[in-house]
């Protein structure tokens, strides 16, 4: 019969993208031209917070305003609204390091 090795109650699970940024089945994953974002379909989109759009097929990334998103490209109000759909809120961006 062995003795338990002590050093089993030290033992850490590895650490993954997946634990570290708490990616599930419902993620978006997507590639950016700086590295990864990862978007959550099923977050509350609250003012201030960056959220993945889909614009006539484009997709953006984009804050979160009152009646309004603020983009790269401009700010999407008004009845531009009617062509924006918010595909989840982002909660992760990593940043590549190649």
């Amino acid at each position: 019969m062995a003795f338990p090795s002590p050093a089993i109650d030290y033992v850490e699970a590895r650490l993954t993208p997946n634990s570290l940024m708490h990616i599930n089945q419902s993620s978006i994953v997507i590639p950016t031209d700086e590295g990864w974002a990862v978007a959550e379909p099923g977050y509350k989109v609250t003012k201030g917070r960056t959220v993945l759009l889909d614009v006539n097929g484009k997709l953006m990334f984009a804050e979160v305003g009152y009646g309004k998103f603020k983009t790269n490209d401009g700010i999407i109000e008004g009845n531009d609204l009617d062509d924006a759909r918010v595909l989840g809120v982002v909660t992760f961006m990593v940043k590549s390091l190649d």
